[in-house]
């Protein structure tokens, strides 16, 4: 048994033999005797591209900018999200360089009307030898009954582009605009919904977990808006009482006497008056005798000096010397205010102020400190010298002190603690 099988095989291979071609014969005769040569890669990389010149940036030669869109579906229902790419090669060599406009690209920017942008992203450029790719991906999703049945195009862009060649070694030579034209992308619309869906829209994707951490963060809110809310009716209540009260500060003055904030601004609107008095008329004696009275009001308030108040009735005169201050709507105090103070009291309390006085204030006391020696000089000497540039100077310092304590002394400002104008 074992010799037939031997016979059989040496027939079969002998066939074998006599069915193959010579040259096949020759080859593996020559291969057992050559000797063995390295194997090819089946990788081969490609040759090189050569750079393309400005001439062969036409019609029919090479395309300096090349687009197409890439979409995950082509037919959608209403309401589903489907990717869309956007791939753009352009050409960039050491001699040329094709720079496209890619700010109206943006997720952003990009209008895709009668789509609606989902989101999207932009990864990172690539390149291939000559050529530098970009790529947008856009998630989008129709809304729109009127659709069905129907193609519905993502819009065409145009991609604005230019082409920047090298002349020598540091020289650069920029083209004029130029436009890409991509074509619109055709997507069929199926039907309205799925037959199990339940609305057009995305449901959401919150859990249970995400739930309870929203009802947490609401009842902290309601907490918050009720404690803030007691807050301002307190805040509101206490910058109420000064404004009916006219109560100031503990110890300072007594309650039937005016706020201060009533005769800083009533000094002020005098000041002011006073001014336009000068231009018209220049400066006189009755000129000159409002704007002193009015600066040391002024620089009482400023160091903290009591004020004389005498109670006036409606239609009483004021006496020569003092201003009046009318307070309140309801229940209106009248009273004629005046004040003493020099310019060397105001020095000495200048001089008693510790490093911790702002610069603010140091400034507004030197400044009525020589107001109201320039006014007083002005006013009293036998032989006054009226500087009206100078004069004009002191009295807008002093409306300008003014100003600032009518403010500092406002309800509001009552209710801080340290202000720069409470001494120290």
């Amino acid at each position: 048994m074992r010799i037939v099988l031997a016979v059989v095989a040496l027939f079969l291979a002998a066939g074998e033999l006599w069915l193959k071609p010579a040259g096949t014969l020759l080859a593996q005769d020559h291969s057992a005797h050559a000797p063995a040569q390295p194997r090819p890669s089946s990788k081969r990389t490609p040759p090189a591209e050569p750079a393309p010149t400005a001439e062969q940036l036409r019609p029919g030669g090479v395309d300096p900018i090349r687009c197409w869109w890439q979409s995950s579906t082509g037919a959608i229902t209403i309401g589903e999200s489907f990717d869309v790419v956007l791939t753009c090669a352009v050409i960039e060599t050491d001699s040329m360089q094709v720079v496209a406009d890619e700010s109206r690209l943006g997720v952003a920017s990009i209008q895709m009307a009668p789509f609606e942008i989902l989101g999207g992203s932009h990864p990172a450029d690539a390149h291939r030898q000559q050529r530098r790719f970009f790529q947008y991906h856009y998630q989008l999703r129709l809304i729109s009954a009127d659709a069905i049945g129907h193609d519905v195009s993502v819009p065409a862009l145009s991609i604005p582009y230019r082409v920047h060649s090298r002349v020598g070694a540091a020289a650069a030579l920029e083209g004029r605009d130029l436009t890409y034209l991509m074509p619109p992308l055709p997507i069929k619309v199926l039907s309205l919904v799925p037959a199990e869906a339940a609305d057009i829209r995305d449901s959401s994707d919150a859990s249970l977990g995400a739930v309870e951490s929203l009802r947490f963060r609401s009842s902290l809110f309601e907490i918050l808006a009720v404690a803030f809310g007691v807050l301002g009716a307190v805040m509101a209540v206490l910058a109420l009482v000064p404004l009916i009260r006219g109560e100031k500060k503990a110890g300072a003055v007594s309650s039937d006497q005016l706020p201060q904030r009533a005769t800083a601004s009533r000094a002020a609107k005098e000041l002011a008056a006073v001014q336009a008095l000068a231009a018209a008329d220049g400066w006189t004696d009755a000129v000159l005798a409002r704007a002193l009275s009015a600066a040391r009001v002024v620089a009482a308030l400023a160091i903290d000096r009591p004020i004389s108040e005498k109670a006036l009735t409606a239609g009483a005169p004021v006496p020569e010397g003092r201003l009046d201050v009318t307070h309140g709507q309801f229940r209106a105090r009248r009273a004629a205010v005046s004040s003493a103070v020099t310019a060397s009291e105001v020095a000495v309390f200048a001089s008693r102020l510790d490093d911790s006085v702002s610069l603010t204030r140091r400034h507004h006391l030197q400044g009525l400190q020589s107001a109201l020696q320039e006014l007083t000089a002005a006013l009293y000497h036998q032989a006054p010298i009226r500087d009206a540039a100078m004069l004009a100077e002191a009295v807008r310092h002093v409306g300008e002190v003014a100003d600032d304590l009518r403010r500092e002394h406002s309800a509001v400002n009552q209710l801080r603690r340290g202000s720069w104008w409470s001494p120290r």
